[in-house]
């Protein structure tokens, strides 16, 4: 066992993990040996029944390791350690709890300059990022609130009996807009209610002015968020084809390889893996296209929208080529694309599929596959 060095303040921390292979990613055993650094007692939550791979990236750190079905997402883990398996008298030993996921990579800062900085702040609890008020795909509008990827609470919160009363009365959410109601937001909105004061790491600079209603920061700035406000982690969310900010995370990550602040190879090697599974994102299985590139002289990617170009800055960022944008009707299109009926594909040609809207994905599939053999074509994990 790894101890950590907590300084003044004694520290639990609650971790979360899932993956779709039980694998603990060497990324995460990074995450939890800074943690150590300032958490004295470490529990961590796999949501699923057992590690497939990758152990030894968690029992050096860990005190407790719980298994679990994943019932409820990260709020239904946090709630059974909380509800289940430590009692509250245990937990108030402690001068702060920490709540955090595996949703990040980091830390490409010392965390102790985090700790130390929030720590001055003085508030009830804290957090990294704070989003704007906006509101979800349903139409329900929400406030601005400190995001719960990862969340800390002083002591005065864990004595509450409203705190308590929260997790015991939280119902597990199935699906994650449930779990941004009535966990993210639905905690947020209780602990302002009893009166408990809350910031984030981001309210401490001069960027809130950047971020507009309806804007996710670590989404859309990573690069800002890391090299102005010290924000000590990089979202994996962020590296997805589909996020509009795309091409900032790759300039976070290039800043990060630069200065030579994190082993950037956790990242790349954790997003090719899990690229395989993320069906419902629309993401490119990375291993495929890299084979797909070395297969196919020239690559056309179907579709000039955020998906192809996020695509197109891959390849730079890869040191690939591409040949083009290819569309069905140049028809008002801003960027330079070639009409796909105009174009001929020789054996050596190919096509990426670029589009993020599922439904326009197979017809576009249906269309090049008239033409052309399903080994020169590739497309988004929607398509199985």
């Amino acid at each position: 066992m790894i101890f950590r060095c907590g300084g003044e303040m004694k520290r639990l921390c609650i971790y979360v993990t899932y993956d779709f292979e039980n694998i603990i990613d060497d990324y995460i055993g990074c995450v939890l040996k800074e943690l150590r650094k300032v958490i004295d007692y470490l529990v961590v939550v796999c949501n699923y029944e057992y590690i497939a791979k990758g152990v030894e990236n968690v029992q050096p750190y860990a005190d407790k390791i719980y298994y679990r079905e994943n019932k409820g997402f990260d709020a239904g883990a946090y709630k059974d350690v909380l509800c289940r398996h430590l009692s509250w008298d245990e937990i108030c030993k402690y001068d702060e709890m920490l709540l955090v996921n595996d949703s990040f990579y980091g830390f490409v800062y010392p965390i102790e300059n985090m700790i130390h900085t929030m720590k001055k702040a003085g508030t009830d609890y804290w957090g990294i990022t704070r989003a704007p008020c906006g509101k979800l795909e349903d139409g329900y509008w929400y406030d601005t609130h400190i995001q719960s990827y990862f969340w800390a609470f002083r002591k005065n919160v864990l004595k509450s009996a409203w705190f308590r009363q929260f997790w015991s009365e939280l119902e597990y959410p199935y699906t994650l807009n449930q779990t941004v109601k009535g966990y993210e937001l639905g905690l947020n909105y209780f602990l302002k209610q009893h009166g408990f004061k809350g910031t984030a790491l981001t309210d401490m600079g001069h960027l809130n002015c950047i971020f507009k209603e309806k804007e996710n920061p670590y989404m859309l700035y990573s690069l800002e968020l890391m090299r102005d406000l010290k924000v000590p982690i990089i979202k994996r969310t962020s590296f997805y084809l589909t996020n509009k900010g795309f091409g900032n995370a790759l300039k976070a990550l290039q800043y990060i390889e630069m200065h030579k602040m994190y082993h950037s190879e956790l990242i790349k090697k954790h997003m090719f893996r899990i690229s395989q599974s993320l069906q419902n994102q629309g993401m490119l299985n990375l291993l495929s296209l890299k084979k797909f590139h070395e297969k196919y002289k020239n690559i056309y990617f179907y579709g000039a929208g955020v998906y192809g170009h996020n695509l197109a800055l891959l390849f730079d960022y890869m040191g690939w080529q591409f040949t083009g944008f290819m569309v069905t009707d140049i028809k008002n299109q801003t960027e330079k694309c070639l009409e796909f009926n105009k174009v001929e594909l020789g054996d050596c040609d190919a096509v990426i599929i670029s589009v993020a809207d599922k439904r326009t994905c197979v017809q576009i599939l249906e269309l090049i596959k008239r033409r052309y053999a399903m080994d020169q074509i590739l497309s988004p994990n929607f398509i199985r």
